[in-house]
């Protein structure tokens, strides 16, 4: 069977155009030179692809009550790293140590958490 020119070059491009969609985004929002500390209660914890979710409910300076927003590993990067679906649950208070926002919002990349009965888990 011959194929026409057109059908053979695209057949031929495709596997080059997947490897574009199959990117990851930028760390760029998160300040990498920077390494804060939160306290918080956390109110979620996503063990999801392509990257887990951690929701602490943090009391500002005012003593005002703020959710941030951190975001984890995948979940195998997470699981190499001791964590588990369950490992942090609503209600659990814990030391976070975040990459922040540039942009000085709630959040930033996780970096690793020191849990209430001390033992410190990273979020790789």
């Amino acid at each position: 069977m011959k194929l026409p020119v057109p059908v053979f070059a695209a057949a031929l491009a495709a596997p080059f155009l997947a490897v574009s969609a199959s990117g990851h985004h930028s760390y760029a929002m998160f300040d990498r030179g920077r390494t804060d500390t939160v306290v918080g209660t956390v109110k979620n914890f996503e063990l999801i692809n392509p990257h887990g979710w951690l929701q602490l409910m943090v009391r500002d300076a005012q003593g005002k009550e703020r959710e941030w927003s951190l975001e984890t590993g995948g979940p195998g990067q997470m699981a190499r790293a001791g964590w588990q679906a369950n490992t942090v649950t609503p209600g659990d208070k814990l030391t976070a140590l975040i990459h922040p926002m540039k942009e000085g919002s709630y959040g930033g990349q996780l970096v690793s958490v020191k849990l209430a009965n001390g033992q410190t888990l990273e979020s790789h």
